[in-house]
């Protein structure tokens, strides 16, 4: 595992540092979605509100942000758990994600800032892209759709791919093998703590990128740098260069 250095302050992409000096562009971004890319976590906490109250459990928006990064079966078993339920956490999974893939398309998904721009920049460069997310393939790929993202990003690992999730670094370096690229030389970008530790142990240089979940939580889970916006990320330094 990489260890946790010192990490600065988010910034702008009007201040961040220029590319370090001869560095080769990355040989692939790893990309969270839910908070990282698409403002979905609103969303996801609605949609767990509703289906919960279908099954006489109130929850609120924050006992749902507690879920962030986590993926809905772990969070769902824990639900359960707590309310002596003994349902199968799949099948709950399934209706929540129906009830959200309906919100995406009656209210629409927003892009966080700064996602065309590093996308645009990658594409510039020939840095290969793909998303690695906690969730379920069809919710993966219907914030996407949504977002007119899915053409841009065909690549996924979502949580159907892999037995070890994050904070594990399997997925990240599942989608480094797929490429067929080393992992020390990939962006990864997430904005959860659980994801973060994924990141960083992975071997990848990971970058924090603050939203519902502080910047001092990002720090704190060991991220390499953190950024206020996510194309700012394109230019941090890559672990190891000092």
């Amino acid at each position: 595992m990489l260890s946790d250095p010192a990490t600065p302050r988010p910034r702008d992409p009007a201040t961040s540092p220029s590319p370090v000096q001869g560095f080769v562009p990355w040989a692939a971004l790893l990309l969270d979605l839910d908070g990282t890319l698409v403002e979905s976590e609103p969303k996801h906490a609605a949609a767990h509100i509703r289906f919960l109250a279908t099954q006489g459990i109130a929850l609120t928006e924050a006992d749902c942000f507690s879920n962030i990064g986590k993926g809905d079966r772990s969070f769902y078993a824990e639900v359960m758990k707590t309310h002596g339920r003994h349902d199968d956490p799949v099948a709950w999974v399934a209706a929540k994600t129906r009830t959200l893939i309906s919100l995406y398309h009656d209210e629409g998904l927003a892009l966080r800032p700064g996602v065309e721009s590093l996308l645009a920049r990658a594409a510039a460069a020939g840095t290969p892209c793909m998303v690695v997310t906690s969730a379920e393939r069809a919710l993966a790929q219907a914030a996407l759709h949504v977002t007119r993202l899915a053409q841009r990003l065909p690549m996924v690992i979502a949580h159907e791919d892999v037995d070890k999730h994050k904070p594990d670094p399997f997925p990240y370096l599942l989608a480094a093998s797929r490429l067929g690229v080393p992992i020390q030389r990939c962006l990864v970008i997430e904005d959860s703590p659980t994801g973060v530790r994924a990141g960083v142990a992975s071997g990848a240089t990971c970058v924090g990128v603050p939203g519902l979940v502080p910047a001092a939580a990002l720090r704190a889970a060991g991220a390499h740098h953190l950024v206020a916006r996510i194309d700012a990320a394109w230019d941090v330094a890559p672990q190891g260069h000092g």
